[in-house]
């Protein structure tokens, strides 16, 4: 089989992912909801779909050492998971956008979600390195595809640091809609480069 220690660091980096996603994401989304900040929710719902992805992975890979052999099958499930998912909420996410933008409807200040952004950006970035550099070695294009996600991930956290703290320092309304919209744009940005035919490693 391929290397079984390297198929073990998959399925380790895509438990922590896994546990660290889940835990953020809905820290995320209900500070987002308390506070208003469409940012957040869409930030946290993203955060949800690479979870959705990590157990994917983490089933996959987990029968992967069992039967002694990587299926195709179940790499082609998480891909199909990620990138639907991510078509889906981006478009959402950016309709409610453009609505806040034209309402002028705007959030609350969440200082303690720009600090889980923040937090979320490190941790994210480190991630999805990992993910690309197991995933290249067992190989796993699956696994390669689900580290650019992290990576997106912890771009987007940026964003949405950027969004809250300027919301936050200067209540400028408009902010919060704006950076929603960037991560919306992120969003469907990726999901269409990892439905390609051959993903990026």
């Amino acid at each position: 089989m391929d290397d079984d220690r390297s198929v073990r660091a998959g399925l380790a980096v895509s438990n922590v992912s896994l546990a660290w996603t889940v835990a953020s994401s809905t820290a995320a989304m209900a500070i987002g909801l308390t506070r208003r900040s469409l940012v957040l929710v869409a930030f946290g719902a993203i955060g949800v779909l690479d979870a959705v992805g990590s157990a994917a992975l983490v089933v996959h890979f987990r029968h992967a050492l069992r039967h002694e052999a990587m299926s195709e099958r179940r790499e082609r499930v998480a891909l199909h998971v990620i990138t639907i998912g991510l078509i889906v909420l981006g478009v959402v996410t950016a309709a409610e956008s453009v609505r806040r933008l034209v309402s002028d409807a705007h959030a609350d200040r969440a200082l303690e979600g720009t600090a889980l952004a923040a937090a979320s950006a490190v941790v994210l970035a480190a991630l999805g390195r990992r993910k690309r550099i197991v995933g290249r070695r067992i190989p796993s294009h699956a696994l390669v595809a689900d580290g650019w996600v992290s990576t997106t991930g912890a771009l987007l956290a940026a964003v949405t640091v950027i969004g809250t703290a300027i919301n936050a320092a200067f209540g400028w309304r408009w902010v919060d809609a704006a950076a929603a919209l960037a991560v919306a744009i992120g969003a469907v940005v990726i999901a269409l480069q990892l439905r390609g035919e051959t993903p990026v490693l």
